[in-house]
């Protein structure tokens, strides 16, 4: 497949000016816009796009006008003009393709029906003009008064039909539609390829509390019993099949125009253990196998009243296995999942051999795939996450194994606008060159004098991350894992001349100078968690502390670009939490008050406190609360509710003592209240449980639990459990404190 972009480059590079090709001429313009004479609201948009741009890029005016006005020469054609047609054919264009014309002095710009025009206008300002889309806020206009059209005969399809990228600072309407993106727009830039019920749908249609009291056969057999609770649906039950078919068609009759609908399972494990279930899937050596199956029967059903509908489901998790002879039907799409993988390999590499498998095997069986990859750390939003690698090679190996839809879920933070506007390009065309894309990204978005210095700060922490051995998965992955000491020092220092130049060159005030101070704050993240464990690996093995001098000083300042850059959250789930995370930031002094017996002989870098407020508290069942007797006047309080929901991730490796400050209201006076402890997420074990007898914690006094010396590896995390006991009000935990044992 050759890349739209080089081919531009060709026509730019190689071939002669057209006819009476020059748009502009010092700002001044004889060509018009021509749009058919009863043009589609995509097509108005795409002439209102093409104006305004080549207005910034030359200063002329380009007037819009219809084609019974067009003139013989000197013209754009936009879209379904009968000129347009006649030179080009009645053939019909397929899905999103653009085509790109020079002809007898005129410049057509044309393709699929739904947004295949707006896409040639996209590609033309993109590719001859210059013009970057950088995120939705940033543009980069290149000023040329005097434009020169080369002689061009471009056709090019993308070779995916469906292409989102899912990040708060992707999804606006025109900047994903400028992307070439077609996931999240409004309808005058052509409309969104919309999916009904968009993924984990079995309850959408087939609510429990509907249905499970009167079929409970219709739901998962866990261990003998049937539950709804954390459970999915019973897939070989001929008559819970009967009846979400009728929920399906419904749903179809009332959304006319629809060509996708998803049936997929619950985002949770929980499928259906009964004897014909798992006869069935040991039979395919896959739970895919009662999938596909049920799939199947669905979709023949749907075929006959919406014979042009696919019926979308998962491969995730547990079904991502493809089944061993069952294969779907030619109208079911199979959306296969990565969130297993590590991202520092490529998808085919050593660590992710498994997946490699499958996709591999869905690709041999699967009319229809689409892939669900994820680009993001959800433990770790703002640290560096070294995927950049990756991304472009991933892309291709989806393509090449046969992908036509790509759903990149992002979220994070860390160079987030970079990351995502590659990804971006990639979809539309996965032939581009990423070092090429890199470069052309930072000398518009940072400069190009900051190119080479980020471009050094990324080989040097992709190469860290490689040597390390880290599985970089998306789930679990903390800084100390793969970053050490020496290789943060290291890129800190390239980061700190980044910065130096850019004031010198761009001033304080600029966008790139301002976009750098975003970048950084994944490094500066990192020094503010790890702080006290680097300040005494640093003393401990004499070795340089780049880190900050000022330790306030950098919190504040982080805080500060926070709110500026409008961070959302530091880890998955945690946005309800951040601003209270960020004080307990810069309250890192208040959480030493009044230490336990030992902290004070030590070097005040070899113990640190971690406050409460900065805990894992999945889906906010635990409550932070106001509690007078605390270090800091709060707490978090966890109840019958609470299991493992709060948890923490030391930023330490190696012998620490663990102390933690609790206390719990109960009723009882003996008896267990609940327990802490350390589980190793790598290893999939437990590495230490602490018991929490009611009488060392009952009252409003605060007390230490000493859990002793705890050896912390990489994927190693402290949680705390409510034993559920109703008669234990509940617990309250303070703060942690880690003190070096060796």
């Amino acid at each position: 497949m050759r890349s739209i972009g080089f081919v531009l480059l060709i026509c730019l590079g190689n071939l002669p000016l057209m006819a009476d090709g020059t748009l502009s001429t010092e700002g001044k313009t004889s060509w018009k816009i021509v749009l058919p004479d009863s043009p589609t609201e995509v097509e108005k948009t795409a002439s209102k796009e093409l104006a305004d741009h080549l207005n910034q890029a030359t200063g002329a005016e380009f007037p819009v006008v219809s084609e019974k006005d067009a003139p013989e020469t000197n013209g754009i054609f936009l879209g379904n003009t009968s000129a347009g047609k006649k030179l080009l054919g009645n053939r019909p264009f397929a899905f999103d393709e653009i085509r790109i014309r020079t002809e007898g002095g005129n410049l057509y710009l044309t393709g699929h029906e739904r947004r295949g025009t707006l896409y040639a206008v996209y590609s033309f300002l993109q590719d001859v003009v210059g013009i970057l889309w950088l995120d939705p806020d940033r543009t980069f206009v290149p000023k040329k008064p005097t434009l020169v059209v080369p002689e061009c005969d471009i056709s090019y399809t993308p070779p995916m039909f469906s292409r989102e990228m899912y990040h708060r600072r992707a999804q606006p309407t025109v900047f994903s539609a400028r992307m070439k993106g077609n996931g999240f727009v409004t309808e005058p830039y052509g409309g969104r390829i919309s999916i009904l019920h968009f993924v984990h749908s079995f309850y959408r249609y087939l609510p429990p509390a509907e249905y499970f009291e009167k079929h409970p056969e219709w739901y998962s057999e866990i261990k003998g019993v049937r539950t709804a609770e954390h459970g999915q649906l019973c897939l070989t039950n001929d008559a819970m099949r009967e009846e979400l078919t009728r929920k399906v068609l419904e749903t179809l009759r009332k959304n006319p125009g629809a060509k996708i609908i998803d049936i997929s399972q619950n985002d949770w494990h929980g499928y259906c253990q009964c004897e014909k279930c798992r006869a069935l899937d040991e039979r395919e050596e896959s739970h895919a196998g009662t999938l596909v199956a049920f799939l199947n029967r669905v979709a023949e059903d749907v075929e006959k009243e919406f014979p042009d509908v696919l019926v979308e489901s998962l491969a995730y998790q547990y079904t991502r296995k493809p089944p061993k002879t069952l294969r779907p039907r030619d109208n079911v799409l199979i959306r296969l999942c990565t969130i297993e993988c590590s991202y520092i390999q490529p998808l085919d590499g050593p660590q992710n051999r498994e997946f490699a498998a499958d996709m591999e095997g869905w690709s041999q069986i699967a009319k229809h795939l689409f892939i669900w990859d994820y680009v993001t750390n959800y433990t770790n939003y703002i640290a560096p996450f070294p995927n950049l690698e990756v991304l472009p090679q991933n892309m291709r190996y989806f393509v090449q194994h046969g992908a036509i839809g790509l759903f990149e879920e992002g979220e994070g933070d860390d160079f987030c606008e970079l990351k995502n506007w590659m990804l971006m390009r990639l979809m539309w065309d996965p032939s581009l060159d990423e070092k090429q894309l890199f470069t052309q990204f930072c000398d518009a978005y940072y400069g190009r004098e900051i190119t080479p210095l980020l471009r050094q700060y990324w080989d040097v922490l992709v190469q860290r991350a490689k040597a390390s051995g880290v599985y970089l998965g998306c789930f679990g992955v903390q800084s100390q894992n793969w970053l050490d000491l020496e290789t943060l020092n290291q890129a800190t220092r390239i980061f700190n001349d980044a910065m130096a130049k850019s004031e010198a060159l761009y001033g304080k005030d600029s966008p790139a100078f301002q976009a750098l101070r975003k970048a950084k704050m994944g490094i500066d993240y990192v020094w503010i968690q790890r702080y006290f464990a680097l300040k005494s690996q640093a003393r401990r093995e004499k070795k340089p502390f780049e880190g900050p001098k000022d330790l306030g000083g950098m919190v504040a300042d982080f805080i500060e670009r926070c709110e500026r850059f409008k961070t959302q959250s530091l880890a998955i789930s945690q946005q309800s939490k951040l601003r209270e995370q960020l004080e307990a930031m810069r309250s890192y002094d208040a959480v030493r008050r009044n230490p336990p017996e030992g902290c004070q002989n030590l070097e005040p870098d070899a113990w640190f406190a971690v406050d409460d407020a900065l805990f894992a508290n999945f889906k906010d069942v635990a409550q932070r609360v106001d509690d007078p007797a605390s270090v800091d006047g709060k707490a978090t309080r966890m109840t019958t509710r609470v299991d493992w929901n709060t948890s923490y991730t030391p930023t330490v490796q190696g012998k620490y003592r663990l102390l933690v400050s609790m206390r719990a209201d109960a009723e009882l006076e003996k008896g267990l209240a609940g327990n802490l402890g350390v589980y190793n997420s790598r290893e999939k074990k437990g590495v230490m449980s602490h018991p929490l007898p009611v009488e060392e914690l009952k009252g409003e006094e605060y007390r230490w639990i000493d859990c002793g010396v705890v050896d912390f590896q990489p994927g190693c995390y402290i949680w705390f459990a409510h034993r559920h006991n109703p008669q234990v009000e509940a617990l309250y935990v303070d703060r942690l404190i880690l003190m070096e044992a060796e």
